[in-house]
């Protein structure tokens, strides 16, 4: 309490006054603070919704690849990675 009269003396207003300002001073920055992670928060889902859609499409190409592949080795062909085709062994 002596460092609390010495601030409010050293600024020239009563104890209680220093108590109110310093109150709405803090309440300034946690209302701030929250508004701030609000705002984290929310960007944070966006870019979880953005990478598991980005995820699914993904999936969904590697599937379909892997359907062509399947189909192509019961064709006596093999799967070419670079062109993303079936080549035959005949046409070798």
């Amino acid at each position: 309490m002596p460092a609390l009269l010495f601030v409010a003396n050293l600024f020239g207003v009563s104890v209680f006054r220093l108590l109110v300002y310093a109150g709405l001073v803090l309440a300034i920055i946690v209302g701030a603070l929250t508004i701030r992670q609000h705002y984290i928060n929310k960007g944070y889902q966006a870019a979880l919704v953005a990478v598991k859609k980005q995820d699914n499409i993904a999936i969904d190409a590697a599937r379909k690849v892997e359907k062509k592949a399947a189909v192509c080795t019961e064709t006596n062909g093999w799967w070419d990675v670079v062109s993303q085709s079936c080549k035959l062994e005949d046409a070798e």
